[in-house]
């Protein structure tokens, strides 16, 4: 007769356990591929953040891991951190005993300790149930996908602009890209260590337009199975049709070259739309991409960071809503002055009750699987006219 298992955690991944793991990751994701979870996510999978990363052992090995990622999101001057959660896995021999639902409960405590309003993850439709038993839900669609085939190459004018290849070592380079993509009012923010990292990647390069010695465009282009295709561009914008002419010659004459973009009007967007009229599809049909779920941590809190953005939601619109999340009994009420809007937790009389998951739902939009909300009473207006917002991540952001 053996005796009870030994169970540690959920806590920080271990020194010893680090390489332990990422060999779990790559055997359950990576199997028959080139291509590591190191590599592919370094900034979650840093030896530096294993505080991030939670695991449970048993026995003395892991059993389960889950990391958060912190991220800040601009959205028109406003800020806010999104912590994302990349890389849930558990051993084949010890799921279905809730090790990686202790891990990732584990994770939002550290977001509610840190003040993170919101998370977001992308996965596949059979593991909804797993996230929404946490507080997460799926939303509404979170960007647009084109495909490119081979005879669109004639729709695409070239230039003047000398074409070049991203050279991660040219400092200049890189600024350049940094200056450019830092002008996208919505956008996650990105330090210059990140910047260097994520334009390094593995499985993708990154063509430059430059007029002399400026660049004045670029767009970087993803081979590998987890960010295929056109993945992120900027910058001027007869100079980056260049560049996706110069990428769709490049690309397999018999396969389609996937693009994928934000909601958000951007010069990519633009230079594809032109070509390919009303032909986008959304997001999660690209390949690579999965869904999107979110949760909201704090919504009061989340409020008051999307202050500005929502009092110009707000224009020509006054009134108050107070909302409060049956699963915390927080209350944060919306004053709405026609262009400012303040948040408080003050309880009104009339209320608007939701749970966790429809938050996610009234904030970033439903996704089909869920049923619509049918929001009534004083405030269903304003509510209507504030939500949804979007939360904008390119998808050589995603993790």
């Amino acid at each position: 007769m053996t005796g009870s298992p030994v169970v540690d955690g959920p806590r920080s991944c271990a020194p010893e356990e680090f390489d332990e793991v990422l060999d779990l990751l790559n055997r359950v994701f990576r199997a028959g591929s080139d291509q590591k979870t190191q590599t592919d996510y370094p900034l979650i999978f840093d030896p530096a953040r294993r505080d991030l990363m939670r695991v449970v052992s048993v026995d003395g090995a892991v059993a389960a891991h889950v990391p958060v990622a912190p991220r800040g999101v601009v959205i028109d001057g406003d800020t806010f951190t999104l912590a994302i959660i990349g890389g849930t896995v558990t051993h084949p021999d010890q799921r279905r005993r809730g090790y990686a639902t202790a891990c990732l409960r584990d994770g939002v405590r550290i977001m509610v300790e840190r003040g993170w309003p919101v998370s977001a993850l992308w996965t596949i439709e059979p593991t909804f149930p797993f996230y929404r038993n946490s507080g997460w839900e799926a939303v509404g669609s979170q960007g647009w996908m084109y495909t490119l085939a081979a005879d669109d190459v004639a729709r695409l004018r070239p230039s003047h602009h000398r074409i070049a290849a991203y050279k991660p070592r040219n400092s200049g380079h890189l600024d350049a890209i940094r200056e450019i993509h830092d002008r996208e009012p919505l956008r996650i923010a990105r330090s210059p260590d990140e910047y260097a990292v994520l334009f390094s990647l593995p499985k993708m390069h990154t063509l430059l337009a430059l007029e002399g010695d400026d660049v004045v465009a670029y767009l970087t282009v993803g081979q590998g199975t987890n960010k295929p295709g056109l993945v992120e561009g900027g910058g001027d914008r007869r100079a980056l049709e260049a560049l996706v002419r110069h990428a769709r010659a490049e690309w397999p004459a018999d396969q389609d070259l996937q693009v994928v973009l934000p909601l958000t009007p951007c010069a990519l967007g633009e230079v594809v739309e032109s070509i390919k009229p009303g032909q986008q599809r959304p997001v999660e049909e690209a390949s690579g991409i999965g869904f999107q779920m979110m949760r909201v941590n704090d919504f009061g809190l989340l409020m008051r960071r999307l202050a500005n953005h929502l009092g110009r939601r707000s224009a020509g619109i006054r009134g108050e809503v107070c909302v409060v999340c049956e699963d915390t009994d927080e209350a944060v009420t919306l004053h709405a002055r026609d262009g400012e809007v303040e948040v408080t937790t003050e309880r009104l009389p009339e209320t608007v009750t939701l749970s966790r998951r429809q938050l996610a739902q009234l904030v970033f939009g439903g996704h089909a699987s869920v049923p619509p909300l049918e929001l009534d009473g004083a405030g269903a207006a304003l509510l209507d006219a504030l939500f949804p917002i979007y939360a904008p991540i390119w998808e050589i952001d995603h993790s």
